[in-house]
């Protein structure tokens, strides 16, 4: 009889469950057609739904959101106390939108227009290349704190560097300074829990970004905070493509090289990159940054009649060593973007770049999956005979994403833009150069999860000096280089050109 009963119950309980799962799938499926961004994503997902839905429905609700929940929302529903802090960052990173604030003479007016971004002037600029300047230039603003830091990062490793960065961000907690640290959980998924303890022990403030707060959040496990920054009362930042560990500074088996850049700031574009941080901060912790300074730093001749000259902030050099940073008055704007804009502003970026060029857009990235919008302005540049260049890893960090890179190579060279494969070392810098008027180095790489995905931030800089090394650096990598024939991946062996179809398939989530 007990047998029977179970035998009966199991017998309703299966079939049950099954018809719940094609319910469900039915429904998701809808929801598919109504909110996924692009209609062939809407198809492919719909498809694999009423066919497969015991393994696609899954992955659907933890892959296919595009958009980003509660961070807008969080910034809008600030409370009173915090009012202030957040009315700083919207002064910060954004002008009203859909209206112009510039001439669009130059290509930074036309990349600040389209992404509803101001332009900061009063700067200076230090390109950093490869790990060992990054690290230099980062570890000696962090030792030159007055009153803060702030910090941001992908990846942090418990490693070397690693070590060194803590031990830094520790050293300036035990003066008394506010020390401030996020990190993205998936990124430093392997970071173990004695470094964070023993950074939360020493007096460092470090908190996950925390992207599934909340009911509504709970699978939001495809979105990432790819951002780089560092910032110094407010004064000083550093940002660009590089994370905390050994690897990035190319000591990594499998590496000769790691390619990569970033730029040290002082001026009023740290206040942006500040703002950038205070955004990010305020959706882990809801709570503001009270000792931020957001006022531009007196003068020297205004800190010298003030009665309080004692407490301005302290003037210190940009960076270490005699390297000299460009000519002070440079012009910037912050691109922050990420899955919680209301467009893509981050492809809106590339093509803004593409179509402000009249002699050459150079870009550099580490993954080439860009999506329709990228590949059309960047024809269209190369159709009025601008020189459109592209290059790329020769060497693989991810085998998905760099077999996708293939199929979009053919296409590149197909519209006569030329890709290039960086052969010494692995490339991961992610830099844009137009004309000899525009220089962009950030954190954005050109695929679909930078473009739609992750959160991301680019700063566009006009200042001819800084420009013209961007210029020398990108053709020195242009002649660490190879350019493959015009044949295209059919001549690659054919699990290669097999491994490419199916990695294409993936493109929407790489």
């Amino acid at each position: 009889m007990l047998i029977q009963t179970f035998t009966d119950w199991w017998g309703v309980l299966i079939p049950a469950t099954f018809l719940l799962i094609q319910a469900f799938a039915v429904l998701s499926s809808l929801h598919a057609i109504r909110n996924v961004r692009t209609s062939q994503g809407a198809v492919a997902w719909t498809v694999g739904l009423l066919t497969l839905p015991y393994f696609v429905l899954p992955a659907y609700w933890i892959l296919a959101r595009s958009r980003f929940a509660g961070y807008r929302e969080a910034i809008r529903s600030v409370d009173r106390q915090h009012r202030e802090s957040v009315g700083c960052i919207e002064r910060e990173l954004r002008t009203p939108p859909d209206t112009r604030t510039t001439s669009l003479t130059t290509p930074l007016e036309q990349v600040a227009d389209v992404l509803d971004t101001p332009i900061s002037d009063n700067n200076q600029f230090r390109l950093l290349i490869d790990g060992d300047e990054f690290c230099d230039a980062l570890l000696e603003q962090i030792h030159s704190a007055q009153h803060y830091v702030y910090s941001e990062f992908y990846i942090i490793r418990d490693d070397e560097f690693g070590n060194r960065f803590a031990d830094a961000l520790i050293a300036k907690a035990k003066e008394g300074k506010v020390v401030r640290l996020l990190y993205d959980e998936v990124g430093c998924l392997s970071l173990s829990a004695s470094y964070l303890r023993r950074l939360n022990e020493g007096g460092v403030d470090a908190k996950p970004f925390n992207t599934r707060q909340g009911w509504v959040n709970r699978f939001q496990l495809n979105f990432r905070n790819h951002r780089k920054l560092l910032v110094v009362d407010g004064q000083k930042a550093t940002m660009g493509g590089l994370n905390i560990g050994d690897e990035y500074l190319g000591n990594h088996d499998w590496v000769t090289r790691w390619r990569d850049t970033s730029v040290a700031i002082r001026g009023n574009a740290a206040r942006k990159i500040q703002a950038v941080f205070a955004a990010d901060y305020y959706w882990a912790e809801r709570k503001g940054l009270p000792e931020a300074q957001w006022q531009p730093p007196p003068s020297n001749a205004e800190a010298t009649s003030s009665n309080t000259s004692s407490e301005a902030f302290a003037s210190v050099d940009l960076s270490p060593g005699d390297s000299s940073p460009s000519s002070a008055g440079g012009q910037a704007a912050l691109c922050a973007t990420g899955p919680a804009d209301n467009r893509a502003r981050a492809t809106m970026m590339f093509a803004a770049a593409a179509n402000a060029a009249t002699e050459r857009i150079w870009i550099s990235t580490p993954y080439l999956v860009p999506d329709d919008t990228t590949l059309t302005a960047l024809s269209m540049a190369r159709a009025r005979g601008v020189d459109v260049r592209l290059i790329i890893p020769n060497t693989p960090d991810q085998w998905l994403v760099y077999l996708a890179g293939y199929h979009y190579e053919a296409e590149l060279k197909s519209l006569g833009i030329a890709v290039h494969r960086y052969t010494d070392g692995f490339l991961h810098q992610k830099c844009v150069l137009v004309d000899d008027k525009l220089a962009m180095i950030g954190s954005t790489n050109l695929d679909n999860r930078s473009l739609y995905l992750n959160f991301e931030m680019m700063l566009a800089i006009d200042d001819s000096d800084f420009v013209h090394q961007v210029a020398e650096m990108l053709t020195d990598d242009f002649a660490a280089s190879t350019v493959t024939g015009t044949g295209g991946p059919h001549l690659q062996p054919w699990y290669v050109r097999a491994g490419t179809v199916i990695a294409r398939l993936f493109s929407p989530i790489l």
